[in-house]
């Protein structure tokens, strides 16, 4: 792929179009696209030939929590063989401990049982629609005080959601496992054969609006020059484990059993975000004294690291016209535009109002490629003590 200079509108930014082509259109400008690519997975860059099958272009993605405390692992469905999520998010909730938000873009796909599914929280909420997800869940947090709840964001951002508290299952979605001999709460599991009648039998909208995709790299690279064997992810002070990855280099991925299971990905996505600690009292109601403290992320954008085979770089990220955007501070933008033999894909904002066209241009940034399969995202408090070591 040549080097391409843009202008566009943020409004109207796209890294990848629905379609497959990036389309980078200004107001009043002509505009300009790469060449269509064709029908592809909008989280793991896999095109027919890989196994994607194309008419899920055509369906919306479908989040689902998941629980990671040690009561709930191996979770089910997590390391299927056919169909392990395309993306798994896993961040701090409450009490130190970690969920997990899996992403699938063919919700026709999925693993036999998929759990033990939990309750909604608003990061997770929100970062699902950077994706134009269809939330799927356990029940969810409730307002009150300070606290804004998994409750008022549903209904503040209209998100589609399917909620085994409140539907009328006639599909038979949820269940309980019956096989382990845990607490009832660690044993909720989702038939993934049936969430495509539920989805239609709910009225929920199936088609795509315009949502974050990535781009990837036409062939496997390594992520920088840095050598980066061995992860471990700490999300906060405040939590109790850390996400521990191994690279093997036998089948160019990372590795961990940090889900009491060989789990495997091709990229893993650190993103450094700012966290508030946020009190509840009386959480359960009735008067009974008892508090919860929630994590709350500000998806504000900030430093990142992406690891690819055995190698680490630092990158940065941003929610700009909800989606998130990865950049590649590296380049050198200047030489990048002049280098006709450079694959950097470089976007050049249009100018805001009172703004002109040199400031523009000095936001200028390029567009950071993931290697084509799968990404887990482990999201992390820049401000409250999270961090990243590798070697």
């Amino acid at each position: 792929m040549k080097n391409r200079h843009y202008r566009l509108s943020l409004v109207m930014l796209l890294i990848i179009a629905m379609v497959g082509t990036l389309v980078l259109s200004a107001c009043g400008k002509k505009e300009e696209e790469l060449p269509p690519a064709p029908p592809h997975n909008a989280l793991t860059g896999e095109e027919e030939a890989d196994g994607y099958d194309t008419s899920a272009s055509d369906r919306r993605i479908a989040a689902f929590v998941v629980e990671n405390s040690a009561d709930a692992r191996p979770q089910w469905g997590l390391d299927d063989e056919n169909y392990s999520p395309d993306m798994v998010v896993q961040g701090e909730v409450e009490g130190g401990i970690t969920r997990t938000l899996w992403l699938y873009a063919d919700y026709e796909k999925l693993p036999e049982i998929i759990g033990p599914t939990r309750s909604a929280r608003p990061p997770f909420i929100r970062f699902s629609e950077l994706f134009d997800s269809i939330f799927i869940h356990w029940g969810m947090s409730h307002s009150k005080g300070d606290y804004v709840g998994a409750t008022t964001v549903f209904k503040q951002d209209n998100v589609d959601h399917i909620n085994q508290m409140t539907l009328d299952d006639q599909e038979g979605l949820f269940g309980r496992d019956q096989t382990r001999s845990t607490a009832i709460e660690h044993r909720g599991i989702i038939y993934g054969d049936k969430v495509a009648a539920t989805i239609e039998n709910e009225g929920i909208r199936t088609n795509p609006k315009d949502y974050t995709e990535f781009l990837f790299n036409e062939e496997a690279a390594p992520a920088g020059e840095k050598s980066a064997a061995n992860v471990s992810v700490t999300y906060s002070e405040k939590a109790d484990e850390p996400t521990v990855w191994t690279y093997d280099e036998s089948d160019g991925k990372y590795h961990t059993k940090s889900f009491e299971n060989d789990f495997a990905r091709d990229n893993l996505l650190v993103l450094y975000d700012d966290t508030e600690y946020i009190t509840k009292d009386d959480y359960q109601g009735g008067g009974m004294g008892s508090s919860v403290t929630y994590c709350d992320y500000k998806l504000g954008g900030g430093k990142g690291q992406l690891f690819m085979q055995g190698t680490v770089k630092d990158i940065e990220w941003v929610v700009e016209d909800g989606k998130l955007i990865l950049k590649d501070p590296s380049v050198d933008i200047e030489a990048a535009k002049k280098d006709k033999e450079s694959t950097a894909v470089i976007i050049t904002p249009e100018p805001e109002e009172g703004e002109s066209e040199e400031d523009a241009e000095a936001r200028a940034y390029a567009v950071q490629p993931l290697n084509k399969g799968k990404i887990w995202v482990g999201w992390i408090s820049n401000n409250n003590g999270g961090s990243v070591s590798a070697n």
